[in-house]
């Protein structure tokens, strides 16, 4: 059951890197843009065309004529479970917007998505835009979207969901959203600099087309399409190079010198993208300490199930729910198989946000040994019921003096069992 959200602390910005458009390229999502300028010319971008008469007729069609605007495929299409699958496979990419009419901002959502459509249209992007109501077909909700927060845009391809989903609210974050993966995710560039002219943050390879790596190279940037611009130039040299502009127009840069493989070259990606404190000091407190870095190593272990606390120093919310954590950390001890973790949700981010996104603080998860998906806990923040969760989705049982079920801790006695 869902918690009231009362008992979160919601984030103000999203937890992982996202390419804003500038021809579907940018800085991170809903950040404050500066002009950009070419490294050859001094000259300033072109300007945006919102303020043009023919966008400002749109707009009057699109708001005041609702059927009309319709038919020009300036309106996301509602669909419920009747029109859903057919929709979804007759269109080769499609954006769908899972949202809460019982959401009081959903109004001003519903606004600036039918602005994410008309500046989708004029950016010559022609993917169609589509909307569920999760109050009115639950079903694809709980499919496609079960852990929420809505809305949830989710970019479906062929007809079967993707890895790329995001809770978006502000028209030009969606555009930037669609423009990003509504590309090749290998694009040409003649240089290092006419690759970052139109990006912050691109992946550059000067290696033969015709190598393994290049296909490497595909499958990584097919991962990555919302977070990275992935550049190619043919040269005989293998060279790969990540090129990053930071605060104040500096550029940091490295080059890659691991295995030509998936695997290596997207760990190596992922460390990149990942924001993180520098590794922790010997422990502090009685469970394990993850930052960024080190957020595959303890959370994704393929012999230990493991329950991971993503919280913020700010939050009152999470400071209350603190002591119940190390309190369950401490009785666990016997239990070698289950790991009690935490991580400053506000200092570091996850290397795999299609899988552990968080928009408010605590959030909790459970991610059972050799397993990639987590599992999002909602219910009593007591020992007894962490530990009942624990037992019921683990890969082993606790031991049994450890039984969930007939824990009577002293952290428990008196607690107020609000939920997450």
């Amino acid at each position: 059951r869902l918690a009231p959200t009362s008992v979160y602390c919601t984030m103000l910005r999203p937890a992982e890197p996202t390419l804003v458009a500038m021809r579907g390229f940018g800085r991170s999502i809903e950040a404050p843009q500066r002009p950009r300028h070419s490294a050859a010319t001094t000259a300033p971008p072109r300007p945006r065309m919102r303020g043009t008469p023919a966008l400002l007729v749109l707009a009057a069609l699109a708001y005041g004529a609702g059927p009309a605007a319709a038919r020009i495929g300036m309106s996301a299409q509602e669909l419920t479970q009747s029109t859903f699958d057919d929709f979804i496979q007759k269109n080769e990419k499609v954006l769908v917007d899972f949202y809460d009419p019982s959401d009081t901002k959903w109004p001003d959502h519903q606004i600036e998505l039918q602005n994410a459509v008309r500046e989708a249209k004029a950016n010559g992007c022609d993917v169609p835009f589509a909307k569920v109501s999760v109050q009115t077909d639950p079903l694809l909700a709980a499919k496609y979207a079960p852990n929420g927060p809505f809305p949830q845009l989710m970019w479906f391809r062929h007809g079967e969901p993707t890895q790329y989903h995001r809770s978006l609210r502000k028209a030009k974050s969606i555009l930037d959203f669609v423009l990003s993966l509504d590309r090749n995710p290998v694009e040409p560039a003649a240089s290092e600099e006419e690759a970052m002219q139109s990006a912050n943050r691109v992946l550059f390879a000067q290696i033969p087309k015709a190598s393994p790596m290049y296909q490497v190279l595909e499958v990584v940037a097919s991962k990555h399409m919302d977070t990275v611009r992935v550049c190619f130039k043919e040269g005989a040299n293998s060279v790969v190079r990540w090129l990053e502009e930071s605060e104040g127009n500096q550029h940091t840069t490295d080059t890659y010198s691991g295995e030509e493989t998936v695997q290596a070259l997207d760990h190596w990606v992922r460390n990149k993208l990942t924001k993180s404190e520098p590794l922790p000091e010997p422990m502090e407190g009685d469970s394990v300490i993850v930052v960024g870095q080190t957020f595959e190593e303890i959370v994704l272990q393929p012999d230990k199930d493991v329950f991971l606390l993503v919280y913020a120093t700010w939050c009152g919310f999470s400071r209350k729910f603190m002591p119940t954590w190390e309190a369950m950390a401490r009785h666990v001890r016997g239990a070698p198989h289950l790991v009690v973790a935490k991580m400053d949700g506000d200092l570091n981010g996850s290397p795999f946000p299609e899988d552990f996104k968080w928009t408010a603080y605590p959030t909790v998860y459970f991610v059972p040994a050799g397993k990639r998906k987590p599992i999002v806990y909602h219910g009593p923040r007591t020992v007894a019921q962490l530990l009942d969760f624990a037992r019921e989705n683990g890969s082993k049982g606790l031991p049994a003096e450890l039984d969930a079920a007939e824990v009577q801790h002293p952290s428990d006695a008196g607690v107020d069992e609000w939920e997450l």
